[in-house]
């Protein structure tokens, strides 16, 4: 039986008041982002016009509109702007200071896990708005997610890796951001955590930075392979590596959470649900294709470490019948068979 560590009662006080306060803050931001641009006041053949300053979503140039002359009406609007604006950014430093002592006590209680990188990249991209909309974290670094939601601590030398998989779906339509723009690429997206991170060629699907942390964005293989998909997100983005037999991990339910990371700050985290997960890791760690017995021992011993969070500790998925109909019926009598079932027996 896997060993999971419970977390103390402090511990997990800790963890609601993050997840609390990291809602609360993610909504103060969007409010705040809603206030982009300025309003003012300008003088044109002897009258006064509001004008809204702003920078167009698509070409990033700065643009000036009219919203009319001054009015009673364009005096409102502009009062409840300026108001609103002031209003915003008085609640978001609020809530980061109270984000940022919160931060303190997670590190006094040991509470954060998610390496520092990784944490940036994930709340860059969550504000992006892609995170749980168009990409997913995959691989190693999505039990932080299951671990966090159960209340339990997995075993670290399980959880030490040098990369992030981030998983695209590909046929998912692109959501505007919370000014209208597109989302930026992922590339752009390392770049602003880390300027270092280059693309390990110019048709990669893989980043990586100067102190040698990988990046690497998958999706799964079209089916048919003719099919048109999107690769990546703009013009000189990362190409996704199309993985075969991994699309009814992309098809499954998705899973959130909240976990914190080593920096003891809020991460927000967007995976495949962690049975899917489990199922997977088991099927890829047992076929016989040549793999490295190491890594493959590695995807066994984490698939029975996320299938325990689940069956121990995780009620609301229960590894029945009716609830696994997205994953193949063969990996699931496979996971299911042997005198030590993966899970228990249906």
């Amino acid at each position: 039986m896997p060993e999971l560590l419970l977390m103390t009662a402090n511990q997990r006080r800790m963890l609601v008041d993050t997840r609390q306060l990291w809602d609360a803050w993610r909504a103060a931001w969007r409010r705040r982002a809603g206030y982009a641009g300025s309003l003012s006041w300008k003088e044109e053949k002897g009258a006064d016009y509001l004008v809204k300053v702003f920078d167009d979503p698509g070409t990033g140039v700065r643009k000036m509109r009219s919203l009319g002359p001054r009015s009673p009406e364009t005096e409102r609007i502009y009062e409840e702007f300026r108001t609103g604006k002031e209003e915003a950014k008085e609640r978001l430093d609020s809530l980061s200071r109270r984000l940022s002592e919160q931060a303190r006590l997670n590190r006094a209680v040991d509470l954060g896990r998610v390496p520092t990188i990784a944490s940036k990249i994930l709340r860059r991209l969550d504000r992006e708005g892609l995170l749980g909309h168009n990409v997913y974290v995959a691989g190693t670094n999505a039990i932080y997610a299951y671990e966090a939601a159960a209340g339990v601590f997995v075993r670290t030398d399980l959880l030490a890796t040098g990369d992030l998989d981030i998983l695209m779906e590909a046929r998912a339509r692109l959501r505007l951001t919370v000014t209208g723009e597109e989302p930026a690429s992922v590339i752009d997206v390392l770049r602003s955590v880390d300027r270092s991170f280059k693309k390990a060629d110019e048709a990669s699907f893989r980043a990586v930075n100067r102190d040698g942390y990988y990046v690497d964005l998958i999706k799964a293989a079209a089916n048919p392979p003719w099919r048109d998909e999107r690769e990546g997100f703009g013009e000189g983005d990362l190409l996704a590596s199309s993985i075969v037999n991994m699309k009814w991990v992309a098809n499954a339910p998705k899973f959130e959470a909240v976990a914190v990371g080593e920096d003891g700050q809020p991460v927000p985290m967007a995976c495949p649900d962690p049975r899917a997960f489990a199922l997977y890791k088991l099927w890829l760690g047992t076929k016989d294709d040549g793999r490295d017995p190491v890594k493959r021992a590695r995807d066994v011993e984490q698939a029975h470490t996320v299938a325990a969070i689940v069956t121990q500790h995780l009620p609301q998925l229960p590894f029945e019948p009716e609830h696994l109909k997205c994953f193949p019926k063969p990996v699931v009598d496979f996971a299911s068979e042997g005198d030590d079932p993966f899970f228990k027996p249906f």
